[in-house]
């Protein structure tokens, strides 16, 4: 099986400003996610990553900075790569 994650599937751009489903916290997410992805295109490697910093999110984190390094620590990531 193949899997593609696509942080921004659900964002739109309304008159050249980002919004997301769920406000800007979740772009800002997006945006650690992406980087992710393109500094670790491994599957294996930016998933553990992308599922650490989702969950912290449905709890209703509101760091996403702090959680995101937090997340790149726990999976073996260089934070400072993802600096979104």
């Amino acid at each position: 099986m193949n899997v593609t994650l696509v942080p921004f599937g659900n964002a739109k751009y309304n008159g050249g400003v980002l919004t997301c489903q769920h406000g800007p916290n979740e772009c800002t997410a997006n945006s650690y996610e992406q980087c992710a992805i393109d500094e670790y295109p491994a599957f294996k490697v930016h998933f553990p990553y992308f599922t650490c910093l989702e969950s912290a999110f449905l709890k209703g984190t509101e760091d996403i900075a702090a959680t995101s390094a937090k997340c790149a620590s726990a999976a073996e990531m260089d934070a400072t790569k993802l600096d979104a």
